[in-house]
């Protein structure tokens, strides 16, 4: 009977979750593709969903870049929901995080957008910022770091460099050890 039940709220949640990014993708009106967001936020903060968000990770990943990509400007506050639900996933799901670290700086990498760059770089510092000094990201700082280090020496506008400085700053607090070996790189590209 127990099992029953699981299975049923699974499926419940899964569905939820489904039909939260289908709205987030195909609605149309502003105002409640933001609502729908912020339900998603809701949603990946909730512990018991862990494993419905670790089933869907693509999907969710694949609806969050589409809202960071939209080209409106009146959308800049979806697009800011949706970094923030980024870290927020990394952080929820931290035996995850290379994963979807990965993803990030892949997708900072690929694009041709300074303000969606950004929105990335906010992703990584919500996640950092979540999770704090817990070190549930122990295993993936150095990758991390060595990333924000190659996005460090080749920004391009004053807000990249700044969000990147503060990634820097946040894992040289929570994690003292991995910034420290990596001290020297990071000065040299800060002062050039």
């Amino acid at each position: 009977m127990r099992k029953t039940q699981e299975r049923s709220l699974s499926y419940s949640d899964e569905s939820r979750l489904s039909n939260l990014l289908r709205r987030i993708t195909r609605e149309d009106d502003r105002d409640r593709r933001l609502a729908t967001v912020k339900q998603l936020k809701e949603f990946i903060q909730q512990p018991e969903n862990k494993l419905v968000l670790v089933k869907q990770l693509d999907n969710i990943l694949t609806a969050i870049h589409d809202v960071l990509n939209e080209s409106s400007k009146l959308l800049q506050e979806l697009r800011q929901e949706g970094a923030c639900c980024l870290g927020l996933l990394c952080a929820s799901l931290s035996y995850e995080a290379e994963k979807i670290f990965k993803w990030i700086f892949n997708k900072f990498s690929s694009s041709t957008k300074d303000e969606v760059k950004l929105l990335y770089l906010c992703a990584t510092y919500k996640a950092l910022e979540t999770v704090g000094e817990k070190k549930a990201f122990s295993s993936v700082m150095q990758l991390v770091m060595t990333s924000l280090q190659s996005i460090l020496e080749n920004v391009d506008t004053p807000e990249l460099l700044c969000k990147c400085v503060k990634c820097i700053l946040l894992v040289s607090r929570c994690y003292p050890h991995i910034f420290s070996t990596n001290f020297r790189v990071s000065s040299l590209s800060l002062l050039s």
